[in-house]
């Protein structure tokens, strides 16, 4: 078999024009460069080389092989990149969501190294989060709505449901039991920037408020804890994101329930199968 790394050579050698040069370029010396010529030249048993004097230059057959030694050179790369690829895809999880809240439910899913793997997650919309998850994009994906596929499981793993979190001292203290949209549209409110699917849901119910968003949700929070701004939490965030000296109020429109489902390839089964015993 034909040491791909005297191919290297040979392709070098011929971008540069001498042994010299390549030898240089290779950070090897001049007779180890020459040696593995006249190795390749065994190995092929076939003569490549015209010699004259301390000058070697391709011969017409040497111009043949160089054709074909390059475009093995270009599939050993594109092979050790798929390797490397494949490599990354088994020591990690790419995760597509609508909304943050499965990384509330299922922590340790999303935790940095979470099933001893990289965690790698994104925020599209569903039929993107779709599109991606069929072409391997995403090993799974937390959508909205069911779907039905012979090659996907698909497992409804909550319902959230959006709070107002205000203080005691706020005029809407007074819907402490429950809250309707149409009674905080036009207040100015807390915001993470990142909520994915519910931002369609505040465009459409509050259309008159003012959102001061934060992308960064401790500073989020800390901001709430000396504010007298309404805020937002959920049933599945409340646990990390309440804020002391605050009532969290149900929103009781139709709209601020949101269902979860989980979808996944069957051959990921294994996998995710904590997910599907929920």
């Amino acid at each position: 078999m034909i040491d791909s790394q005297l191919l290297y050579y040979l392709i070098v050698f011929s971008e540069t024009g001498s042994l010299l040069k390549a030898s240089e370029l290779l950070h090897i010396s001049q007779p180890s460069l020459s040696k593995a010529m006249q190795k390749l030249e065994r190995e092929l048993d076939l003569v490549i080389f015209d010699r004259t004097g301390n000058k070697i230059t391709l011969n017409d057959d040497g111009k043949e092989i160089l054709y074909y030694a390059k475009d093995i050179m270009m599939m050993i790369n594109k092979l050790e990149a798929k390797a490397k690829d494949l490599k990354e895809k088994t020591q990690s999880i790419n995760i597509g969501l609508t909304a943050p809240g499965p990384m509330f439910k299922f922590p340790s899913l999303f935790a940095p190294g979470g099933m001893n793997k990289k965690v790698s997650v994104s925020t599209e919309g569903e039929k993107d989060l779709l599109k991606n998850l069929l072409n391997n994009v995403y090993d799974i994906i937390f959508i909205n709505n069911s779907v039905h596929a012979d090659n996907l499981v698909c497992k409804k793993i909550m319902t959230e449901h959006l709070y107002v979190s205000v203080p005691k001292t706020h005029f809407l203290y007074q819907y402490k039991d429950n809250i309707h949209f149409s009674d905080i549209d036009g207040q100015t409110f807390l915001l993470s920037s990142d909520i994915g699917c519910w931002t369609a849901v505040l465009d459409k119910h509050m259309n008159r408020s003012r959102f001061l968003k934060q992308s960064d949700p401790g500073e989020l929070k800390e901001i709430a804890e000396y504010s007298s701004i309404p805020s937002f939490v959920t049933n599945i965030s409340i646990s990390t994101n309440s804020i002391r000296n605050r009532i969290n109020i149900p929103i009781v429109d139709e709209d601020a329930y949101m269902d979860f489902y989980a979808v996944y390839k069957k051959e990921k089964l294994r996998l995710f199968d904590f997910l599907a015993q929920k």
